[in-house]
């Protein structure tokens, strides 16, 4: 287990990571926040890139820092590093010194994933470069893995084929981290989430139970109505979205809630639909900063 007491990380008077604490166990784990929120922080905190102002990691019961912790951990960031002249095959020979790597899947995904294995990494594509360190990622021995916006510039179905990929490395044994802003990406893959705003965790147990309050409705109205009609009839919305005639809005529950919206126009349709994983995430988002 990745434990994480009271961390605190400031770059000059900016607080990057605020007195958080979390675990992080078995499995996928998604890291989710909007840009800023301190997701690559964390990441470069727990392998030790940086450290940290206040508060303490350990990796199974060894300080973060340690040779025996940084043993059981690789950390792919969101802009890895490599020399001039590397091709995916020489990257293999220089990180082979490091870690012990299956070579066999590392190719096996190169292959996969469509790469020259001799080509110059200078000459590939975002996308292509990423999917090389993907593959390498992988095919590294650890126990843990940290992916920093590991789907950033990736096709639809070559995001498809690293997902499977992911899924086969965590049952593996392999406890796998991923940080993204664009929560949909993992709704199907990560086991849980850890949501973080601002540098604190949002998925508290306070904004959780704020989150269980809130109900998302399908309307059809007889006329024409936006956002403004809500808000004009004392409606507080945490989310409004119009699909052709269809509004769909997301609310706190309460008693007086058909009666608002009775005051707009007694709508020809009112259902109760269930919030997606995405929305309640958001949800969570917007009520630390609320909190803050």
């Amino acid at each position: 287990m990745i434990k994480i007491e009271n961390l605190t990380k400031r770059f000059g008077p900016k607080v990057a990571v605020d007195n958080l604490s979390i675990e992080i166990g078995d499995g996928i784990s998604g890291l989710v926040g909007e840009n800023g929120a301190g997701k690559s922080t964390l990441f470069r905190l727990i392998s030790g890139v940086y450290l940290p102002d206040g508060g303490q990691i350990t990796i199974d019961d060894y300080p973060s820092t340690s040779k025996a912790g940084k043993e059981l951990l690789f950390f792919l960031s969101d802009e890895p590093f490599f020399n001039a002249g590397d091709s995916p095959t020489s990257l293999l020979a220089s990180y082979s010194a490091f870690y012990n790597i299956d070579k066999d899947n590392y190719f096996h995904l190169i292959e996969k994933f469509g790469l020259n294995p001799k080509g110059k990494l200078q000459g590939f594509s975002k996308g292509m470069k990423r999917q090389t360190f993907i593959a390498l990622s992988l095919s590294i021995d650890v126990k843990y893995l940290l992916l920093d916006e590991a789907f950033d510039g990736l096709d639809p179905l070559v995001l498809e084929a690293i997902k499977e990929e992911i899924i086969n490395k965590a049952k593996k044994g392999t406890n796998v981290v991923i940080s993204t802003h664009n929560i949909s990406l993992l709704e199907k893959l990560a086991d849980r989430f850890i949501v973080l705003s601002r540098g604190v965790l949002a998925n508290n147990q306070e904004n959780e139970d704020k989150a269980e309050k809130m109900i998302k409705l399908q309307l059809y109205f007889s006329k024409e109505h936006d956002e403004k009609d809500f808000v004009d009839a004392g409606i507080e919305l945490y989310s409004y979205k119009k699909i052709g005639s269809i509004i769909h809005i997301v609310v706190t529950e309460s008693e007086d809630i058909k009666e608002k919206i009775n005051k707009i126009e007694k709508p020809i349709i009112m259902e109760r639909i269930p919030l997606d994983k995405e929305e309640t995430i958001k949800i969570l988002m917007l009520s630390a900063k609320e909190g803050r």
